[in-house]
């Protein structure tokens, strides 16, 4: 199926807006024999505004790798200005006597980020939890009174060339060199920090736009384009910033309106805070691609650009489609057509109608319910066809089978576009198969789960993707033809008597069944509350379990266990006979490790049925004899020399041995088993012929 999003007249960008106010950690201290007066000092480097809502301040321990689950909420701080430090001090009293004058903004206590003796790793996140600065590397060992990292009964300090925060620890923005009175054992008197005061606090007149602006774009004669929008601030400034476009593009401060070739930005006590600056491609254009830099100037400061770019493309006639179509459906004996499906169209410059004609078989309408035809005309109101939506269904009075073709759709001017449907009409069912068999495995994640089925007369070729199954958790109710999981296609004939097992996977299927399943899917995650419907031509021809219970207390209930249909019953279409199956009961399964050792076990490929068994033995000359067997041997003969898959299998479903041959007969040895009652199966090519064999 396929899904195509329109070309609209004027493109819409979206602009993720970042985190303007840079936050970065400027000192580190813990006094010599002081813990008292350990404290992180921030500084919000510009040049806007921080909300600290929601933010932490996150220590890694010692050569932990996870955050510490002693962190600061720094939303106390509020909000603020570029230029602003704020202390957070291990204790308030102890910080404020050791260091007169300063008092600190956050009282944090001990043992959190504040409070660290400086082999700890500090860092900064903000209210979407990204780390926005840190100092060190998470994990690594910083004892060593050598290393960068520690400031153990020292200080830290960043380097004045610091402009930005970083997520990542680099050595070279922090000073931690004894000799210069940083770093490990470096400072023995708390009189030698200087929390509040950063060496890297500039006054000199900066600039920063933060953003970015995608391709703009517009229709020849539909301009302008859509906007695009970025940010600009200020700080240390002495006159206001200048906001100039480039050649064929705009700007304003506001949305919609305004727009010149400059903007002028007020600076106020030398700051502009956070305005965005909406820029477009200017209407009249040729169709052509422009590009270009916005300037953002003022004097002492550093010009700042904004690279910008569009592209005006030429107003040809174009359509598109949105479709997402599953298959169409009915059963014929019901009645056609199927239940309508719908998609939209839409389209631009179109010099004629827009023209949706369905395959054959299909019908189209432009109404729900009514006015289907094999297509529709969409006529476009000054070039344009709005989002419109189109209907379609499987045409009634079909014979049985698969239908499949492409909508086109088409206009003068236009290169056709398709979509793919298919659908089905589908005849009585054949009931040629049987659900025998639930199972709910006790092995890793309670598998193997699923269903076996049994073949009751021929499926002929191919139709095998005539069958599926359904699972209703927790007597949710009938999937009513909504059928999960479809059989692929057969090659070549299925033969009647022959069991088919449908599992989650195949690993633990083998491992406690001793042989794999025919398919696995997880449709048939099945608990022992879950019922499972069987589907032939979109019909349900047999269910286990009431699909509108729980199976809570009820016979029928096989968690951790299984149910067996009784030999000679079934199918019954959606009625489930709890008499006609045969229960392990709840938990039954519990703790065996394989099928063949278990307590009860699931009897496996035991069930029966007259009908299907006079079909059975279609091996032209199909004989074993002697029956019973003496002494451990027997022969197995038949007209052809075509290969021969024979296995035999205990009353409980268990095989118990395997062989193959290629000739007309073969004699058998089972000295390897027990006196008893076995089920001897033969199969040659399709053809499958089965056997009560008796050893002695």
């Amino acid at each position: 199926m396929k899904k195509n999003y329109f070309l609209t007249l004027l493109l819409t960008f979206c602009f993720s807006a970042i985190s303007f106010g840079q936050v970065i950690i400027t000192e580190l201290a813990d006094p010599t024999n002081n813990s008292g007066a350990r404290y992180v000092e921030l500084y919000v480097v510009g040049p806007n505004s921080v909300d600290f809502t929601g933010w932490e301040l996150i220590r890694y321990t010692n050569t932990n790798t996870t955050i510490s689950s002693n962190t600061v909420d720094l939303t106390s701080l509020g909000t603020l200005t570029a230029g602003s430090y704020a202390i957070i001090a291990a204790n308030e009293t102890t910080f404020n006597s050791v260091y007169t004058g300063v008092t600190a903004d956050i009282n944090a206590g001990t043992g959190g980020p504040a409070d660290s003796n400086g082999d700890d790793k500090i860092g900064i996140r903000d209210n979407n939890s990204t780390i926005i600065d840190i100092f060190g590397v998470p994990g690594e060992n910083s004892n060593n009174a050598n290393d960068a990292q520690n400031f153990e009964d020292g200080r830290a300090e960043r380097v004045a060339s610091v402009a930005a925060p970083a997520a990542s620890w680099n050595a070279a923005e922090w000073d931690t060199d004894n000799d210069q009175g940083f770093g490990s054992g470096a400072q023995s008197a708390p009189g030698d920090y200087d929390p509040g005061t950063w060496i890297g606090a500039s006054t000199s007149p900066t600039i920063s736009a933060s953003g970015s602006v995608g391709s703009l774009d517009y229709f020849e004669n539909n301009g302008p384009s859509a906007e695009g929008s970025f940010n600009v601030s200020g700080a240390n400034l002495t006159v206001d910033i200048t906001v100039t476009a480039p050649t064929n593009f705009e700007v304003s401060t506001t949305s919609g309106s305004g727009f010149g070739s400059s903007v002028m930005l007020a600076q106020t006590g030398g700051t502009v805070n956070a305005t965005t600056i909406y820029v477009r491609m200017v209407s009249g254009l040729g169709v052509n691609t422009y590009n270009g830099d916005v300037t953002m100037s003022s004097t002492g400061a550093t010009n700042q650009t904004m690279a910008v770019s569009g592209t005006v493309s030429p107003a040809v006639p174009q359509f598109s489609y949105t479709a997402f179509l599953n298959d169409m459906n009915y059963v014929i004996s019901v009645g056609g057509p199927s239940a309508e499906q719908d998609f939209t169209v839409e389209g631009l410059f179109l010099t004629a109608d827009l023209v949706v004609t369905a395959p054959a078989n299909f019908e189209v309408s432009l109404t729900s319910g009514s006015g289907f035809a094999g297509s529709v005309n969409i006529t476009p109101s000054s070039g344009t066809v709005a989002t419109t939506t189109v209907y379609i269904r499987l045409a009634n009075g079909l014979a049985a089978g698969n239908y499949n073709g492409d909508i086109t759709l088409s206009s003068t001017g236009v290169t056709n576009q398709t979509i793919a449907v298919n659908g089905n009409a589908y005849g009585a069912p054949t009931n040629s198969m049987v659900i025998t068999g639930v199972y709910d495995g006790p092995l890793s994640g309670g598998t193997p789960k699923g269903v076996e089925l049994f073949v009751l007369t021929e499926i002929p070729a191919g139709d095998l993707s005539l069958y599926g199954v359904s699972s209703v958790s927790n007597g949710g109710g009938s999937t009513a033809g909504n059928v999960e999981f479809g059989f692929p296609t057969n090659g070549s004939p299925i033969a009647a008597g022959t069991f088919i097992y449908v599992s989650t996977e195949s690993t633990n299927f083998n491992t406690f069944f001793g042989m794999m399943p025919d398919y696995t899917t997880g449709v048939v995650a099945i608990n022992g509350d879950d019922s499972i419907e069987l589907y032939e031509s979109g019909q349900i021809i047999d269910v286990y379990g009431d699909v509108n219970n729980d199976f809570s207390g009820e016979a029928y209930d096989y968690l951790d266990g299984w149910a067996y249909r009784n030999s000679n019953t079934g199918p019954e279409g959606t009625t489930f006979t709890s008499g006609n199956w045969s229960y392990s009961g709840v938990n039954a399964l519990d703790g065996e490790s394989d099928n063949g050792s278990a307590t009860t076990p699931f009897p496996i490929g035991t069930y029966q049925n007259t009908t299907a068994s006079l079909r059975d033995t279609t091996i032209e000359g199909f004989a074993a004899y002697p029956n019973p067997v003496n002494n451990k041997r027997f022969t197995i003969t038949t007209n052809s020399i075509s290969e021969k898959t024979v296995k035999i299998f205990n009353v409980l479903g268990r095989q118990v041995y395997a062989t193959k041959f290629s000739s007309n007969n073969k004699l058998m040895d089972v000295s390897s088993l027990s006196m008893g009652v076995y089920i001897l199966k033969v199969q040659e090519g399709s053809k499958i012929a089965t056997k009560k064999l008796v050893v002695r």
